[in-house]
């Protein structure tokens, strides 16, 4: 049974992260470290010391349930931020698409009355520098439009880390609860089957706990903002078929 939760233990840490095992020191001790502790207390050690099993896992879970809390406060922190930055480019983007669909209309009425330069907020503009504008004004909406995606999926990411989190969290809870008591029963009686089942449940939540990435799933800013730059960047707006549509 022990070897079974072993392996699933490996294959999850495996699937969250291949490369970084290689790449990352940090992430390499943990699942080290993880592994070494999944070993130290299969279903032999803890039948043999039920006591001293339960004593780690206490530890394990309240330890557990403290660093969740703290993830689950950073990701709040992060939610706030980036409802902020969602409601900033949405209004960006609107002001864009107002500016656009000026600049559309004074083109179309130049074009057809042949009537350069045409004039947008007060402001007039020849063919060649109205088709400069648009084209800032574009590749601008396009930067808001990628910003917008890549936050919404940032938001979907922390609201579903955070489910994850609650839990882990609450099922953690629900063990510490029982285990004290448990471990009064263990130390004068003979380890039952009830108790066998408990002390298996433990290490089944041990091992989800373990598996959940420390980290958010949320991308930081400063990320957010280069990633939705460089798609901007790549874009070549048609200036002619936007005018002309």
């Amino acid at each position: 049974m022990g070897g079974n939760r072993l392996i699933s233990l490996l294959v999850i840490l495996l699937l969250a992260g291949v490369g970084a095992y290689f790449f990352s020191p940090w992430f390499r001790t943990k699942v080290d470290d993880t592994i070494k502790n999944m070993k130290a207390w299969d279903a032999d050690a803890w039948r043999k010391d039920p006591v001293g099993f339960i004593d780690y896992a206490m530890k394990q879970l309240g330890s557990n349930v403290d660093k969740f809390d703290a993830v689950r406060a950073d990701l709040r922190v992060a939610t706030v931020k980036l409802d902020k930055m969602k409601q900033e480019n949405l209004a960006k983007q609107k002001f864009a698409d107002g500016q656009l669909e000026a600049f559309k209309t004074a083109y179309k009425a130049a074009k057809d009355g042949n009537a350069w330069p045409a004039t947008v907020g007060g402001r007039p503009y020849k063919e060649a520098e109205l088709k400069s504008q648009v084209s800032v004004l574009l590749s601008e909406r396009g930067g808001f439009e990628g910003i917008l995606k890549q936050v919404d999926v940032s938001l979907t990411n922390a609201e579903r880390k955070n489910n994850e989190l609650l839990n882990r969290i609450n099922e953690s809870k629900a063990k510490l609860s029982i285990l004290g008591a448990q471990r009064e029963l263990v130390k004068v009686n003979q380890l039952s089957a009830e108790s066998e089942k408990l002390l298996n449940e433990v290490q089944d939540v041990l091992l989800q706990n373990e598996a959940l990435a420390e980290k958010p799933v949320v991308r930081t800013v400063e990320e957010l903002m280069r990633d939705a730059g460089e798609t901007a960047g790549a874009s070549n707006p048609n200036v002619d078929a936007f005018l002309n549509g």
